[in-house]
């Protein structure tokens, strides 16, 4: 009806609250006709006027006499303080330039508290290359240059943090075909922050041969991060064949399709939107 990709709807809806459709008892998404019509008109301003999302649902909620919904952070994110930031490194991107980009992320590395560059700039540099790639606009292997050049940041500062003993052992994969790992970068990020050690896997992790390295690492925690709804059954499927060979092992899935937290032991899930996310996390992760 509207000619969008699934993905970019949930991100819309995640990320900026641009329609926020009701759901039915099995948890699918039922949009009502303004809906529609209000996500036409956004993707109108976005395609064919150049407007930024943030603004364009800035500008539909002002239009329809809302009250925006935006959170501060988002307000204070893309379209403001750092935008120049966003920007050259968004050049550079287009460039290929991967020279440019690391004597950038070098700079705000300096000027900024390294949180800030990774929530405040990195994060929204990486929604903008997504929709230039979702358009045309961007080829993937420039997505997958800028890609590798945040996770190799992003490895820098897991390796600053000394972890505990006392603390479970946790890690941190996408499953197989799964190649969005920024979710996943940032969340072992705040775990190495508070010293728990994180073995980070990443992308696109087989489950061939996973259960014997989790006995070899004595791993008690696996964080699995996914932006595809259709991914459920495989991380059932995960799920139920690493805990048959460790039964003692407690189960994290987050990412965009995530729709809510809540917790089935062994199973927690936690929503993208959920700001208090270490809280939601607590019983496992204070467990030992």
């Amino acid at each position: 009806m509207v000619d969008m990709p699934t993905v970019t709807i949930r991100s819309w809806e995640l990320r900026y609250q641009a329609v926020v459709p009701k759901r039915t008892a099995s948890g699918h998404r039922v949009y009502t006709e303004e809906q529609v019509e209000d996500l036409k008109w956004l993707k109108k301003q976005v395609q064919e006027n150049g407007i930024a999302v943030s603004q364009a649902v800035k500008m539909l909620q002002s239009k329809k006499g809302k009250e925006s919904l935006l959170s501060k952070q988002t307000q204070s994110e893309p379209d403001s303080q750092f935008e120049t930031q966003i920007n050259e490194l968004f050049q550079a991107v287009k460039r290929m330039d991967s020279l440019q980009c690391n004597f950038l992320f070098d700079l705000y590395f300096s000027q900024f508290h390294y949180k800030t560059v990774f929530f405040s700039i990195i994060v929204p540099l990486m929604y903008r290359v997504g929709d230039a790639w979702e358009k045309g606009e961007l080829h993937v292997v420039k997505e997958h240059m800028i890609s590798n050049l945040v996770l190799q940041r992003a490895m820098t500062f897991f390796n600053l943090f000394r972890t505990s003993d006392h603390l479970p052992k946790v890690m941190a994969i996408c499953p197989e075909g799964e190649q969005h790992q920024l979710g996943l970068i940032l969340f072992t990020l705040s775990l190495r922050e508070q010293h728990y050690p994180v073995y980070y896997i990443g992308a696109d992790t087989p489950l061939d041969g996973l259960s014997d390295l989790i006995q070899e690492k004595d791993i008690e925690i696996v964080a699995i991060s996914t932006s595809r709804e259709s991914d459920e059954p495989l991380i059932a499927r995960y799920i139920e064949t690493l805990q048959t060979e460790n039964p003692k092992l407690k189960f994290i899935v987050g990412g965009l399709a995530v729709q809510q937290s809540k917790a089935e032991p062994p199973r927690w899930d936690v929503s993208p939107t959920d700001q208090n996310w270490l809280q939601t996390l607590s019983p496992v992760l204070s467990e030992t």
